[in-house]
């Protein structure tokens, strides 16, 4: 289970701010897990790193507010639509003094700039982007290539996600953890590559829309994964556990519950992460 134990002074962790996939959902049915998409708070070296801008990044930035806090660095994982959603109702983009800088996998040539502008502006938006008052500083990185951001032990990989996306990696006082949203198996994965990009991990945040004997043949080349697949991957580099994301729009709180017990019949230590779960690798 994951610890519920703050982030802010923590030496290195994660919240969970959106564990959904595809589109944010909301009911009933979903108050155990929780329907915002795609947002992790990263804690880490006395520096917060977002991962994704989906529509989790909204309560994020409603939290940096209450804290008096106005810059953010946002990694992207890609940017398809349920991980960049966040960021209209994203405050520091809203405020004079924010300074946000925000990090885009190379895809060819284009700009992620002019990509986002289409998020904002009619008919999407009532407000273009440039028009935003916080101030945006922009920066492409290849996955597995250069680390995008200076001062951290970050490196990334490519995943299996159209047109692009990357994983990411951090490493920090003896602790791994690894963030690989978004990508698909292939037959005979794990691949060497990836396995060595998880080599004992502490944890491990994985796609894992799916299950194998359940509704993955129908959804092949979606491109996301299963908590099984995730499973071998873990065993496969050492690592000790296991946090599953990207839930499935159409998979209420029952079914999720009952996916976690199959994983924890084979793994205890592993999890399908909530809404709001924290866990802390260094206090």
């Amino acid at each position: 289970m994951a610890e519920t134990a703050g982030l802010l002074d923590c030496g290195f962790g994660i919240r969970f701010w959106g564990v959904r996939g595809s589109i944010p959902v909301s009911g009933r049915s979903y108050e155990r897990f929780g329907g915002d998409t795609t947002c992790f708070e990263i804690r880490v070296a006395g520096r917060r790193v977002i991962i994704d801008a989906g529509s989790g990044l909204r309560r994020l930035g409603q939290a940096m507010d209450a804290a008096g806090e106005q810059d953010a660095t946002l990694l992207f994982s890609h940017l398809h639509l349920d991980h960049v959603i966040g960021l209209t109702a994203f405050s520091p983009l809203w405020r004079r003094a924010g300074e946000i800088a925000m990090y885009v996998p190379a895809c060819a040539a284009a700009d992620p700039e002019a990509q986002l502008s289409h998020l904002f502006g009619e008919p999407f938006f009532p407000v273009g982007f440039a028009q935003a008052p916080g101030k945006v500083r922009f920066s492409r990185f290849v996955p597995g290539g250069e680390p995008p951001l200076p001062g951290l032990d970050l490196a990334t990989t490519a995943l299996t996600h159209a047109p692009c996306a990357a994983g990411f990696r951090f490493r920090y006082g003896g602790r791994t953890l690894v963030i690989l949203t978004d990508h698909e198996h292939a037959a005979g994965d794990p691949t060497q590559e990836l396995i060595a990009f998880c080599k004992w991990a502490d944890l491990i945040v994985y796609d894992a829309m799916w299950d194998e004997e359940v509704d993955y043949e129908p959804h092949r080349g979606w491109g996301h994964s299963t908590w099984q697949a995730g499973l071998r991957l873990l065993e496969a580099a050492g690592a000790r556990r296991l946090a599953c994301v990207h839930h499935s729009p159409d998979l209420p709180d029952a079914a999720l519950e009952q996916r976690k017990a199959d994983l924890r019949r084979r793994h205890p230590e592993s999890f399908f992460a909530r809404q709001d779960d924290v866990v802390v690798l260094i206090a």
